[in-house]
């Protein structure tokens, strides 16, 4: 894989805590940045792309639609059991 360059604005603390951080763990600033990032975009496609989905089917003619009450009910009822 061809890597690329990009340029990061960050606070001077922040910049601090991330050369403290590469300096203890021994590993270069350029492979912790890639690390955070890919871990970010995995957690925030995943979330995003299954808030898609969720909206999708609120939306869609298969959608099920219970009241509050209707729900709440049911879920008292269940803690009685």
């Amino acid at each position: 894989m061809k890597n690329t360059t990009m340029t990061v604005r960050m606070s001077h603390e922040t910049k601090s805590r991330f050369n403290q951080l590469a300096e203890a763990t021994n590993r270069t600033k350029s492979y912790l940045l890639d690390q955070v990032i890919n871990d970010y975009l995995s957690i925030h496609e995943w979330q995003t792309l299954e808030t898609k989905k969720a909206v999708n089917l609120a939306n869609s003619h298969h959608a099920e639609w219970i009241d509050h009450q209707s729900i709440k009910s049911k879920w008292i009822a269940k803690l009685e059991d």
